[in-house]
């Protein structure tokens, strides 16, 4: 049986956690975005090269902190330009990020980056990020070459948000970038509501190449990073596009869809889900069949959780986007890592199949 940790490529951490802010101020050319390069002198925008996002310097969203430049020998070629500069805030316990003009109920992707990249010789540092009164969590940098993101789904809950980073005496709080991307009130991630917030464990794509996906692939930029293929699953992939209909709760992009991974030598797909201190995690599993069944071939499989069937004769369709969606239990205050295995029914000719995954945990906004 394959077995397999689901965790992606690349070798930055991904923080489970962060609750920002909220926009619909269409300061960028994108729609909905608002791009903020932390630390950045000046007050001229620029167009990411990778993405074409245009990012802003963030002296308009708050009047604290001390810009630095980290030392070229600190960077490596897949740091993004945005992690060159941060905003350091030596002073004060408490120094706040101020933006109006949020759609109260409107849901949000909210994503922070930080990487330390020995700016000022310190680490490790720890630090908290307060979002308002309702939202904490501990941001813990233990090498100056990691590279951190930090990523939430969210409803606004007002029309402003301060974003605040905290000083707990663990060294001196920073941050690189904030990018917000506006979802909208559509039924997209219904799991996201007035009460739970979702924050991001992991999201890869799987079958292709080593590089990520996110915008102008995905219309809400999320990430896609890619999983490295084990030995015992096999790569496929589509030439032909894959449709998501209008009602779809997740949109995933079509470049996502268009690759997958199947076992090599067996019925099973194995992988492991590690997750952190949260009661309740959502797990959702995207699939899109590549084949054209004839009327002797068909394509079914259950999946299991530990063991315990959870989703029985699942059917992806052909070249268009299929998902499950899973909330899974683990234990308070521990790091688990749980089983997930899809096996093909007894009466499915082809194994299973598995294009993109996302895990998040749930926080409750308090």
């Amino acid at each position: 049986m394959a077995r397999y940790s689901c965790k992606p490529v690349h070798k930055m951490r991904s923080l489970i956690f962060l609750a920002f802010l909220a926009v619909a101020l269409q300061v960028n050319a994108q729609q909905g975005f608002v791009s903020i390069d932390c630390g950045m002198d000046g007050s001229t925008s620029y167009n990411d090269t990778v993405t074409g996002i245009t990012y802003d310097p963030d002296a308009k969203y708050i009047n604290s902190g001390v810009n630095y430049k980290i030392n070229k020998t600190s960077l490596e070629t897949a740091i993004p330009v945005q992690a060159e500069t941060l905003r350091s805030f030596p002073n004060g316990s408490r120094n706040c990020y101020t933006i109006n003009g949020i759609i109260q109920g409107d849901k949000y992707l909210i994503r922070g980056l930080f990487f330390h990249g020995n700016y000022d010789g310190r680490t490790p540092v720890a630090f908290e990020v307060h979002v308002g009164m309702n939202f904490k969590q501990l941001v813990n940098i233990t090498e100056p070459s990691d590279l951190i993101w930090g990523e939430i789904i969210i409803v606004a809950q007002d029309n402003s948000f301060s974003v605040c980073l905290v000083n707990i005496n663990s060294g001196t709080p920073f941050i690189s970038a904030l990018e917000l991307r506006h979802i909208g009130s559509t039924n997209i991630y219904k799991d996201v509501n007035q009460t739970d917030t979702l924050l991001l464990h992991v999201r890869v794509h799987m079958g292709a190449a080593a590089q990520d996906i996110r915008y102008p692939d995905d219309a809400y930029d999320r990430i896609w990073e890619p999983l490295m293929t084990p030995t015992v699953w096999a790569n496929i992939n589509s030439s032909q596009p894959i449709q998501t209909s209008p009602e779809d709760a997740f949109q995933v992009p079509a470049a996502v869809m268009a690759t997958a991974v199947t076992p090599a030598n067996d019925t099973s797909l194995s992988f492991y889900v590690g997750v952190r201190t949260e009661v309740v995690y959502y797990v959702y599993m995207h699939f899109a069949d590549f084949n054209a069944l004839s009327q002797t071939e068909s394509r079914m499989f259950d999946v299991f959780v530990n063991d315990e069937l959870k989703v029985s004769s699942f059917k992806p369709e052909y070249l268009k986007s299929t998902h499950i969606s899973l909330s899974v239990t683990s234990a308070v205050g521990t790091e688990v890592a749980d089983k997930f295995t899809l096996t093909s029914t007894s009466g499915s000719s082809l194994p299973p199949i598995l294009n993109a995954i996302e895990v998040y945990g749930v926080i409750p906004m308090q």
